[in-house]
């Protein structure tokens, strides 16, 4: 390739000599003129980024640099020594087509990540996380939504103990469930509802119990939640909508630091959602159980219904708590497995 004319400067003073680059077939990038003459390995030198039509420079290892406005002549001498992935890469860079073919590629690996990603991740950490983290984040949830949402229950006190005594029953033949308890709370404006926190607590408002027509829709609707507390379903939830904890956690492999999420939880639990997976797999827990004990889908399936008309000036995914959504296609799921 042609000789490349530039100034020299040898670092030392700033008197600007004129030179000649040349690349020779060994790879030596020769400095010639103004009283100098020597070669340094074109892969000890580096050259400044290319930016519109400013000046280049060369920096030599010695402190020394040549400045040029032949940029094209600069590209042409680097690409000529650059290792193949080097120049993929430049002329991904300077090519439109490549820049948005690596924006995209880009978009689809983070949605991966946010889609696929980040829920396993969240399953990994929550079922790996330490008993008393947990009871921390189930224990300021509950006082939290105390203090804001639920009340007292007033049932009879015979009446909390038949339920009490159903759920022992339960926990006691459910794997994973002994250590559950349940929270018997007026629900406010939550309502009818049954929602399951971490640590194994259930919580179950009076609204709920007075509008089962009878203990087996009761049975049904804790079956679900125990469905929730197996697969950890409330942690992976708050996990994901917490990706800074949860990466930290990974990354420092200190999984007691997730103690943070005891402040946002009772945030996150009045907005939470549950995904359909999600939902999915605690219905089939509950079908499954159900039918175990002889107890017909249409049990669950008509306490669904019921929960659904009892709020009849809600949206359907968006009423407050609405920690079920989707309830129409649940019951008619209910129903087929009949």
């Amino acid at each position: 390739m042609p000789a490349l004319k530039a100034l020299y400067f040898d670092g030392k003073s700033s008197d600007a000599r004129e030179v000649l680059l040349e690349l020779d077939a060994r790879g030596l990038l020769h400095v010639r003129g103004g009283g100098r003459d020597f070669a340094w390995p074109l892969v000890e030198v580096r050259a400044s980024e290319r930016i519109g039509a400013s000046r280049r420079r060369l920096h030599f290892p010695d402190g020394a640099q040549c400045e040029t406005d032949d940029n094209d002549a600069v590209d042409a001498l680097f690409a000529a020594r650059a290792p193949a992935a080097a120049r993929l890469l430049s002329r991904w860079e300077g090519g439109l087509r490549y820049a948005i073919a690596a924006l995209a590629a880009t978009l689809l690996a983070a949605a991966a990540v946010v889609f696929w990603g980040v829920p396993a991740l969240a399953k990994q950490v929550a079922f790996a996380l330490p008993p008393q983290t947990e009871r921390l984040i189930g224990r300021d949830a509950l006082a939290a939504l105390d203090r804001a949402v639920f009340r007292p229950s007033r049932l009879p006190p015979e009446r909390q103990q038949a339920i009490r005594a159903l759920h022992a029953r339960m926990a006691a033949e459910i794997e994973g469930a002994g250590a559950s308890r349940i929270e018997l709370r007026r629900g406010g404006r939550a309502g009818a509802n049954a929602l399951t926190l971490p640590a194994g607590l259930i919580v179950v408002t009076d609204e709920l119990v007075a509008l089962a027509k009878d203990d087996r829709e009761i049975e049904a609707v804790l079956a679900h939640e125990f469905g929730h507390l197996r697969g950890r379903h409330i942690l992976r939830h708050l996990l994901q909508d917490s990706i800074a904890a949860l990466l930290v956690a990974v990354t420092v492999g200190d999984l007691s630091s997730l103690t943070s999420l005891a402040a946002a939880a009772p945030t996150l639990l009045l907005q939470a959602k549950f995904s359909r997976d999600f939902e999915r797999e605690a219905d089939d827990f509950a079908l499954a159980y159900l039918a175990r004990h002889g107890i017909p889908p249409e049990t669950f399936a008509a306490i669904l219904e019921r929960l659904q008309a009892s709020r009849p000036g809600a949206h359907e995914g968006t009423d407050f708590l609405s920690t079920h959504p989707d309830i129409r296609a649940r019951i008619e799921h209910a129903r087929g497995r009949r």
